[in-house]
C-alpha cells in the first residue's frame, strides 16, 4: 500500500514540475510577443519613448515612457509615495480607451498600483503638474488575466482582454511622501 502512495506522490510532484515549466515558457513567449509589438508600435508612430532601464546590459522590463511635461515641482518617488493623478488608459494596438479620470483625480500609493506605473513614474520622475506617457507590456499590467471591471462598451463587452498592451497618459497633481 505504501509503495503505491509513494509512486502516486512522485507522479504528482513530477507532473507539477512539468506544468510550472509550461507556465514559464508561456510567460517568456508572451514577453517576446509583447516587446516586439510595442517596439514596432513605437517605431511606426515615431514615439520618442525611452525604455525603462535603458543603458543596462540586460533589460527586460517591458515598460517605456515619454515625459510630456516635467512638471513645476520636482518630486521623489518611493513605494510609499501617494500620488494624485488624472489619467487615460487605452489598449495599445487599437487605442480603445477603457478607463479615464477626466472628472476625478484619484490618489494611489505608488507601491499598490501596477508595476508599469511604479517603474515608469519612478524612471520618468515627473514633478507636480507633470505629464508622463507609459506604454507597457502585459506582464507589468494585468498579465494573462482579462479585467471585466474595466471599460464596458455599449454592447456590454469588456474592452480589456488578457495580455493587453497598455498606453497610459498620466498627469500628476500631487505627490506626498
Amino acid at each position: 500500500m505504501y509503495k503505491w502512495l509513494i509512486i502516486i506522490a512522485c507522479f504528482v510532484v513530477f507532473a507539477g514540475c512539468k506544468k510550472s515549466e509550461d507556465v514559464q515558457a508561456q510567460r517568456t513567449q508572451q514577453a517576446a510577443i509583447d516587446d516586439k509589438a510595442i517596439e514596432d508600435y513605437i517605431k511606426t508612430n515615431n514615439i520618442p519613448a525611452i525604455k525603462v532601464g535603458a543603458g543596462r546590459a540586460v533589460d527586460t522590463t517591458g515598460v517605456w515612457y515619454v515625459v510630456e511635461n516635467a512638471g513645476t515641482t520636482p518630486a521623489v518617488y518611493t513605494s510609499a509615495t501617494t500620488i494624485t493623478v488624472g489619467f487615460t488608459a487605452k489598449t495599445l494596438l487599437d487605442q480603445n480607451t477603457f478607463t479615464s479620470t477626466s472628472d476625478i483625480h484619484p490618489s494611489f500609493v505608488l507601491g499598490s498600483v501596477i508595476k508599469a506605473w511604479q517603474f515608469g513614474i519612478a524612471a520618468a520622475k515627473p514633478g507636480i503638474n507633470g505629464k508622463v506617457r507609459i506604454i507597457t507590456a502585459s506582464r507589468y499590467a494585468y498579465g494573462p488575466y482579462p479585467q471585466p471591471q474595466y471599460g464596458k462598451n455599449s454592447k456590454g463587452d469588456y474592452n480589456l482582454p488578457a495580455n493587453a498592451l497598455l498606453d497610459f497618459e498620466i498627469e500628476i497633481f500631487d505627490v506626498k511622501n
